[in-house]
Protein backbone atom coordinates (compact mmCIF):
# COMPACT_ATOMS: atom_id res chain seq x y z
CA UNK A 1 0.00 0.00 0.00
CA UNK A 2 2.80 2.78 1.16
CA UNK A 3 4.92 1.91 -2.13
CA UNK A 4 1.16 2.10 -4.28
CA UNK A 5 0.66 5.56 -2.51
CA UNK A 6 5.06 6.96 -3.18
CA UNK A 7 3.77 6.69 -6.72
CA UNK A 8 0.95 9.18 -6.98
CA UNK A 9 2.12 11.81 -9.10
CA UNK A 10 0.80 15.62 -9.02
CA UNK A 11 -1.08 17.14 -12.00
CA UNK A 12 -2.26 20.52 -13.72
CA UNK A 13 -4.98 18.22 -15.09
CA UNK A 14 -7.95 18.05 -13.18
CA UNK A 15 -11.52 19.36 -12.04
CA UNK A 16 -10.22 22.63 -10.49
CA UNK A 17 -12.46 24.53 -8.55
CA UNK A 18 -13.00 28.09 -9.75
CA UNK A 19 -10.69 30.35 -7.90
CA UNK A 20 -7.75 27.84 -8.70
CA UNK A 21 -8.70 26.86 -12.34
CA UNK A 22 -5.77 28.19 -13.61
CA UNK A 23 -2.47 28.30 -12.87
CA UNK A 24 0.01 31.70 -13.69
CA UNK A 25 2.77 31.92 -15.58
CA UNK A 26 5.01 34.27 -16.69
CA UNK A 27 7.05 35.61 -19.40
CA UNK A 28 10.31 37.74 -19.19
CA UNK A 29 11.69 40.00 -22.37
CA UNK A 30 14.49 42.13 -20.34
CA UNK A 31 12.77 44.82 -17.93
CA UNK A 32 9.01 43.62 -19.32
CA UNK A 33 7.26 40.87 -17.13
CA UNK A 34 3.97 39.11 -18.92
CA UNK A 35 2.21 37.45 -16.41
CA UNK A 36 -1.09 35.16 -17.34
CA UNK A 37 -3.61 34.16 -15.27
CA UNK A 38 -3.51 36.78 -12.47
CA UNK A 39 -6.99 36.33 -10.76
CA UNK A 40 -9.29 39.14 -10.10
CA UNK A 41 -12.37 37.90 -8.84
CA UNK A 42 -15.55 39.98 -8.53
CA UNK A 43 -16.69 37.96 -4.89
CA UNK A 44 -20.07 38.63 -3.52
CA UNK A 45 -19.37 36.30 -0.77
CA UNK A 46 -16.53 33.88 0.01
CA UNK A 47 -18.39 31.10 -2.25
CA UNK A 48 -19.94 33.17 -4.91
CA UNK A 49 -18.13 34.69 -7.38
CA UNK A 50 -17.23 35.71 -10.60
CA UNK A 51 -13.78 34.28 -11.85
CA UNK A 52 -12.08 36.83 -13.70
CA UNK A 53 -7.95 35.93 -15.37
CA UNK A 54 -6.05 39.13 -16.86
CA UNK A 55 -2.67 39.27 -18.22
CA UNK A 56 -0.82 42.11 -16.89
CA UNK A 57 2.57 43.53 -17.63
CA UNK A 58 4.67 45.23 -15.63
CA UNK A 59 8.51 46.42 -15.30
CA UNK A 60 10.95 44.86 -13.28
CA UNK A 61 12.78 48.73 -13.18
CA UNK A 62 9.39 50.01 -11.69
CA UNK A 63 9.21 47.60 -8.41
CA UNK A 64 9.40 50.50 -5.80
CA UNK A 65 8.46 47.73 -2.81
CA UNK A 66 7.02 44.42 -1.39
CA UNK A 67 4.64 43.57 1.48
CA UNK A 68 3.80 40.96 3.33
CA UNK A 69 0.50 40.08 4.32
CA UNK A 70 -0.13 37.92 7.31
CA UNK A 71 -3.76 36.27 7.62
CA UNK A 72 -5.21 34.23 11.13
CA UNK A 73 -7.97 31.89 11.20
CA UNK A 74 -8.90 30.04 13.85
CA UNK A 75 -6.19 29.55 15.41
CA UNK A 76 -3.11 32.22 16.47
CA UNK A 77 -1.13 29.41 15.93
CA UNK A 78 -2.13 29.34 12.13
CA UNK A 79 -1.03 31.96 9.52
CA UNK A 80 -1.12 32.21 6.01
CA UNK A 81 1.82 34.62 3.96
CA UNK A 82 0.91 36.69 1.39
CA UNK A 83 3.58 39.01 -0.59
CA UNK A 84 2.29 42.50 -2.42
CA UNK A 85 4.78 43.26 -4.86
CA UNK A 86 4.29 47.59 -5.50
CA UNK A 87 4.99 48.93 -8.50
CA UNK A 88 5.32 53.06 -9.65
CA UNK A 89 3.67 52.76 -13.13
CA UNK A 90 1.13 49.61 -12.06
CA UNK A 91 -1.54 48.13 -9.61
CA UNK A 92 0.17 45.70 -6.59
CA UNK A 93 0.51 42.06 -7.14
CA UNK A 94 0.00 39.53 -5.00
CA UNK A 95 1.82 36.16 -4.78
CA UNK A 96 -0.08 33.45 -2.44
CA UNK A 97 1.22 29.58 -1.68
CA UNK A 98 -1.91 27.55 -1.46
CA UNK A 99 -3.74 24.82 -2.19
CA UNK A 100 -5.01 23.78 -5.05
CA UNK A 101 -8.14 22.04 -4.24
CA UNK A 102 -10.50 20.39 -7.15
CA UNK A 103 -14.33 20.51 -6.85
CA UNK A 104 -16.10 20.22 -3.69
CA UNK A 105 -12.93 19.17 -2.12
CA UNK A 106 -12.11 20.85 1.60
CA UNK A 107 -8.67 21.45 3.37
CA UNK A 108 -8.03 19.62 5.61
CA UNK A 109 -4.51 19.79 7.87
CA UNK A 110 -4.48 15.96 8.44
CA UNK A 111 -5.47 15.05 4.90
CA UNK A 112 -2.62 17.95 3.55
CA UNK A 113 -0.07 14.96 5.15
CA UNK A 114 -0.96 12.86 2.41
CA UNK A 115 -0.83 13.72 -1.24
CA UNK A 116 -4.69 15.05 -1.65
CA UNK A 117 -3.66 18.91 -2.41
CA UNK A 118 -1.55 20.03 -5.10
CA UNK A 119 0.74 23.30 -4.67
CA UNK A 120 -0.28 26.27 -5.87
CA UNK A 121 0.71 30.08 -6.20
CA UNK A 122 -1.94 32.03 -7.02
CA UNK A 123 -0.48 35.05 -8.71
CA UNK A 124 -3.84 38.05 -7.68
CA UNK A 125 -4.71 41.72 -7.70
CA UNK A 126 -4.38 42.89 -4.34
CA UNK A 127 -7.95 43.33 -3.93
CA UNK A 128 -8.70 40.29 -5.16
CA UNK A 129 -6.31 38.62 -2.31
CA UNK A 130 -6.54 40.51 0.82
CA UNK A 131 -10.25 41.61 0.25
CA UNK A 132 -11.30 37.96 0.38
CA UNK A 133 -10.22 37.21 3.71
CA UNK A 134 -10.95 40.70 5.13
CA UNK A 135 -14.24 41.59 3.58
CA UNK A 136 -15.68 37.85 3.22
CA UNK A 137 -14.25 35.19 5.27
CA UNK A 138 -13.89 37.75 8.29
CA UNK A 139 -10.22 36.52 9.10
CA UNK A 140 -7.63 39.30 10.77
CA UNK A 141 -5.06 40.58 8.40
CA UNK A 142 -1.98 42.09 9.30
CA UNK A 143 -0.43 44.19 6.88
CA UNK A 144 3.60 44.61 6.91
CA UNK A 145 5.67 47.10 4.85
CA UNK A 146 9.20 45.63 4.30
CA UNK A 147 12.41 47.57 4.45
CA UNK A 148 13.16 45.63 1.51
CA UNK A 149 14.99 48.02 -1.11
CA UNK A 150 13.36 47.55 -4.92
CA UNK A 151 16.65 45.72 -5.74
CA UNK A 152 16.22 43.36 -3.01
CA UNK A 153 12.28 42.51 -3.91
CA UNK A 154 13.10 42.65 -7.36
CA UNK A 155 15.22 39.56 -6.21
CA UNK A 156 12.18 38.19 -4.65
CA UNK A 157 9.97 39.29 -7.53
CA UNK A 158 11.99 36.84 -9.96
CA UNK A 159 11.95 34.45 -7.44
CA UNK A 160 8.25 33.95 -7.99
CA UNK A 161 8.38 34.77 -11.36
CA UNK A 162 10.54 31.42 -11.45
CA UNK A 163 8.27 29.49 -8.70
CA UNK A 164 5.03 29.79 -10.67
CA UNK A 165 7.21 28.88 -14.16
CA UNK A 166 8.16 26.07 -12.21
CA UNK A 167 5.21 24.82 -10.75
CA UNK A 168 3.07 25.31 -14.08
CA UNK A 169 5.57 22.73 -15.83
CA UNK A 170 6.28 20.64 -12.72
CA UNK A 171 3.44 20.15 -10.27
CA UNK A 172 4.03 19.22 -6.98
CA UNK A 173 2.04 18.25 -4.07
CA UNK A 174 1.30 20.39 -1.24
CA UNK A 175 2.21 19.09 2.62
CA UNK A 176 1.04 20.26 5.62
CA UNK A 177 3.98 20.43 7.34
CA UNK A 178 7.16 20.20 4.72
CA UNK A 179 5.77 21.94 1.23
CA UNK A 180 2.97 24.68 2.30
CA UNK A 181 2.29 28.41 2.07
CA UNK A 182 5.15 29.23 4.58
CA UNK A 183 7.81 26.91 4.04
CA UNK A 184 7.42 27.04 0.23
CA UNK A 185 8.52 30.70 0.20
CA UNK A 186 12.25 29.73 -0.28
CA UNK A 187 15.29 31.42 -2.54
CA UNK A 188 14.68 30.06 -5.99
CA UNK A 189 17.56 31.26 -8.32
CA UNK A 190 17.13 30.85 -12.00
Amino acid sequence: MASWWLTLKPSNDRLWQPDVAQTAWAEINGDEVTIHNVRNCDYRTETDFTPHWETRTVRLSQITGMDVAINYWGSPWIAHPIVSFQFSGALPLCFSIETRNTIGQKYSTLEGLYRQYTLICVVADERDCIRLRTNYRREDVYLYHTLASPAQARERFREYINAINALRENPRWYNAFTSNCTTSIRTQRS
